[in-house]
């Protein structure tokens, strides 16, 4: 009876259940968390609507699975869950009920061979579990370091995505990348950079303002994903405002945290993003 105890203790072991998640650096977060766990439609869109604080999650609610597949990974890594003699527990991130309540998963072993080791069986704000999980910590990005060189990943940044900035499309390259460069230290100088997952770690999102600086509540002309090094700022590409909505969205508490042009955006574009394009902002055009 004792060894049988220990080999399902062992089952929510967490070196065992990060094994099962494979590796966090990864641009696909949803199917390596679908490798790990079977979600229900009916979970989902219970999540989605009848329970948590109502958002736009885009097409067959894509951007609330990649929250998940971030969330309840970090909740596994950090020790944020609890079990009983068969099943484990999350809260679903940080969401919660309109009156505040945490919402919370239950995790059971998926009984059909050859496929995913878990299943999610229950989400709600009520559960039968010996101790209740907490949500997870969301990583802190790096400090910015202001004097650091700005470097462009490639000397055409916008050469692929011309269209998104046709004001700059007889500009030199050369010009191109200062006028980005400028944008670029203008808004982290005024704190306007936001957090950003991606590839396994915490970055920055900056907003490029290239028409006009008036009003910073505005949509800006394009995003930049950067990389923070030592000594340096990498800017890997530059985005449409809405495209890296959801890997902002998994580094918030709540979405209203985001800025509001960052939600308008999204908003106005959400229904014709495909999910190749939520998985890999930076990968996928237009």
């Amino acid at each position: 009876m004792g060894a049988l105890l220990r080999t399902e203790e062992q089952m929510f072991e967490k070196e065992n259940l990060i094994e099962q998640l494979g590796t966090p650096y990864t641009k696909f977060v949803v199917e390596r968390f679908k490798r790990f766990v079977f979600i229900p439609t009916e979970i989902i869109n219970t999540l989605a609507h009848p329970i948590t604080l109502q958002e736009n999650w885009g097409i067959g609610n894509f951007v609330l699975e990649k929250y998940l597949a971030v969330h309840i990974p970090w909740s596994i890594e950090q020790g944020h869950y609890t079990y009983s003699s068969n099943q484990f527990y999350t809260t679903a991130g940080h969401l919660q009920t309109r009156y505040g309540t945490p919402v919370y998963l239950v995790f059971e072993k998926n009984r059909i061979p050859n496929q995913q080791p878990w299943c999610i069986v229950y989400v709600g704000a009520q559960i039968s579990a010996p101790e209740l999980p907490t949500p997870p910590e969301i990583p802190t990005p790096p400090l910015v370091p202001l004097d650091a060189e700005i470097v462009m990943l490639h000397d055409h940044i916008l050469g692929g995505n011309a269209c998104r900035v046709p004001f700059l499309s007889q500009t030199p390259s050369v010009a191109q990348i200062c006028a980005v460069a400028g944008a670029i230290k203008w808004s982290i100088h005024r704190g306007l950079q936001m957090a950003y997952w991606y590839f396994g770690k915490m970055n920055y999102l900056v907003p490029i303002y290239l028409q006009n600086r008036e009003d910073i509540t505005r949509t800006p002309d394009l995003i930049a994903p950067v990389q923070v090094n030592p000594d340096s700022l990498l800017v890997r590409t530059a985005l449409e405002p809405y495209m890296p909505y959801a890997n902002a969205r998994v580094a918030v508490r709540r979405h209203d945290q985001l800025p509001s042009w960052l939600l308008d955006a999204w908003s106005e574009h959400a229904e014709g993003v495909t999910e190749s394009q939520i998985e890999d902002p930076e990968g996928e055009k237009p």
